[in-house]
């Protein structure tokens, strides 16, 4: 009888050892920051375009954006810095995806070739700086020497996004329609002379890329005015939340850059033509 007890007593004690480590093994979950799980926006699908053919396209026009993140407007691609409350902001999301191969980037707005070493053409753009230190001798001497130290990228030094698009009629739905190609996250490097920073697209994404539509549509932004009723970039890109300026447009020249002919506000009222001039032709094609 007393063996039968220890038994029982040794394999009690096993099973609560094993049930002890299952318990450290599993990974903490994070507490809940709400009365309730959100899990809307995580489940949801990317809107699908309607198909359109060739011949339906009757006009069409190609122009290139810039987005300012530090316009009011389109803050919601700027912040949060960091991580806060299940919201990132778009290029926090964008290398979140990168670096776990889900999606694809590259090198031009063509779309041609492909950034296959993501850490290396980060590397490339910003140039490492030398500076001086003091380095202590096994004498206690102190000289100085010149090392090399490499500046990270930031999310915060991510300021605009240049956007590729094309402005289109399709006669079969009798509406003006446009859909974006692709777009790019920009980086502003200051010259050595110090004089005006040039901007530098780190990378193109293909927007019709199954897996960035997936991504857009299941990383959320905040809701100025309803925050049960959060949106995502999905969102925000196909409703058109953002201000933007228009800096090149396709013409008979191939391509035509607004600042190669003007500059400053010239340059703005240019945009501001191309504007109108692509409302205008919607409003010129029908009769009343």
């Amino acid at each position: 009888m007393k063996k039968i007890v220890v038994i029982v007593l040794v394999l009690m004690s096993m099973f609560a050892i094993d049930l002890n480590a299952q318990i450290l093994d599993e990974p903490e979950t994070p507490p809940r920051d709400s009365f309730y799980e959100k899990i809307s926006y995580k489940q949801r699908k990317p809107f699908t375009f309607p198909y359109v053919r060739e011949a339906d396209v009757v006009w069409q026009w190609r122009v290139w954006r810039v987005i300012d993140f530090r316009e009011k407007q389109n803050q919601v691609f700027y912040y949060p810095i960091d991580p806060d409350q299940g919201r990132v902001n778009l290029f926090y999301a964008l290398e979140q995806a990168i670096n776990e191969g889900r999606i694809k980037i590259y090198l031009d707005d063509e779309f041609t070739t492909e950034i296959v070493d993501w850490q290396e053409r980060k590397m490339s753009l910003i140039p490492a700086q030398t500076t001086t230190i003091d380095v202590e001798d096994i004498d206690g001497t102190l000289y100085q020497k010149d090392t090399v130290i490499q500046i990270p990228l930031k999310t915060e030094d991510i300021k605009t996004l240049r956007i590729k698009e094309d402005w289109f009629i399709d006669k079969s739905r009798t509406v003006q329609d446009v859909r974006i190609s692709g777009f790019s996250p920009i980086f502003y490097r200051s010259p050595e002379d110090g004089s005006t920073p040039i901007p530098y697209p780190l990378f193109w994404v293909r927007y019709d890329d199954p897996e960035v539509r997936d991504m857009l549509a299941n990383t959320e932004v905040y809701n100025f005015k309803n925050d049960a009723q959060r949106r995502t970039y999905d969102d925000i890109f196909l409703k058109r939340m953002f201000n933007s300026y228009i800096i090149k447009e396709s013409n008979i020249y191939s391509v035509r850059t607004l600042n190669q002919y003007t500059s400053g506000d010239e340059a703005l009222i240019e945009s501001n033509n191309i504007k109108n001039a692509i409302y205008n032709f919607e409003e010129d094609m029908w009769e009343y």
